[in-house]
């Protein structure tokens, strides 16, 4: 299995969407029909996610859930995940003057977009799962069973009315999106998944159109909350970007902006815990305008590949010698 650049292409387009659904008010990202791409950015993630951990336990050749679970195999999930998500936590806790603790930031309750970490840290718990519970049976019954799952996750925070942080921090709302991932990893070459791709993609923009633009009354907790759209019903249009982009990405046509992209993939985890607390701070001092969205994306982005340098040359780089 070789590098595909066209995975580091799709980050890099979807952190430069993360900063702009910060940047824009929800009015104008509806104005300019930022459901079907910009809001698709946290969704394509984490279907790059089971994509790419899916690939990588195959090419360690690892088929039990011991294995999978061994402190070494964790902990090299880890380091590339905390350092830097840790020392910003405890800049948040230090510099709040409302005394909350350092367990509040931990857990992905400050910061823009701070509940991401939280459920990328699950999601190295539960790939394994989805990803064994392929094996096991098939990659398209473990797509099923994801599908009711999550469905059942929204309706039951709806009718039983779980505190909207619950609900933000837990991974099981991106659950079917994970599995997207995974069950494209081993069943993309067979023809009839770019058929049910493509149709359930269909069903899928035709629900954001209702949920954006008609609102149409979902029985999900999604629906009253920013994340509206994203949901299992939604999450087929976000994997058909994704198949799009696994495969279209690699056109000469493209070749002009393909390395920037894949410059600022590379980086885009260290930009997106820059562009969080980045925004944290704007919203806690002024009222920042948001025809000030190339600024945003200038400062992220830059800020973003000092703390990617920093924390491969002084932190995870370290830490990496001794896993």
């Amino acid at each position: 299995m070789t590098y595909n650049k066209n995975i580091d292409i799709m980050k890099g387009i979807s952190i430069l969407f993360v900063v702009i659904i910060h940047s824009l008010k929800d009015d104008t990202l509806r104005s300019i029909g930022g459901p079907f791409f910009i809001l698709q950015a946290v969704p394509v993630f984490l279907i790059i996610s089971g994509y790419n951990h899916s690939q990588s336990y195959t090419r360690s050749g690892i088929v039990s859930l011991k294995a999978f679970y061994r402190p070494s195999m964790l902990m090299r999930k880890f380091y590339r995940l905390l350092p830097i998500a840790l020392i910003i936590y405890a800049f948040q806790a230090i510099i709040t003057p409302d005394g909350r603790p350092f367990f509040f930031y931990l857990i992905g309750r400050g910061g823009f977009g701070g509940y991401y970490i939280s459920i990328m840290i699950q999601a190295i718990f539960l790939l394994p799962l989805l990803y064994w519970f392929s094996r096991k049976t098939a990659p398209l019954v473990m797509l099923g069973v994801s599908f009711i799952f999550n469905l059942g996750y929204e309706y039951a925070f709806y009718v039983w009315e779980f505190p909207s942080y619950l609900y933000r921090l837990l991974v099981f709302r991106y659950l079917f999106a994970l599995a997207l991932g995974v069950w494209y990893f081993f069943d993309q070459n067979y023809s009839y998944t770019k058929k049910l791709t493509v149709v359930a993609a269909f069903f899928s923009a035709c629900y954001l159109v209702g949920v954006h633009y008609f609102e149409w009354p979902v029985p999900f907790y999604s629906f009253g909350t920013s994340w509206r759209g994203q949901n299992p019903l939604s999450f087929f249009y976000a994997l058909w970007l994704f198949h799009l982009g696994l495969t279209h990405f690699s056109s000469s046509s493209f070749n002009k902006i393909k390395e920037p992209l894949v410059f600022i993939g590379k980086r885009s985890y260290a930009i997106f815990i820059v562009q969080m607390i980045y925004f944290w701070l704007l919203s806690r001092h002024i009222e920042w305008p948001e025809y000030y969205f190339l600024l945003d994306l200038i400062v992220s982005c830059t800020l973003g590949t000092g703390i990617y340098y920093l924390d491969n040359r002084f932190i995870s780089g370290k830490l990496k010698a001794y896993i």
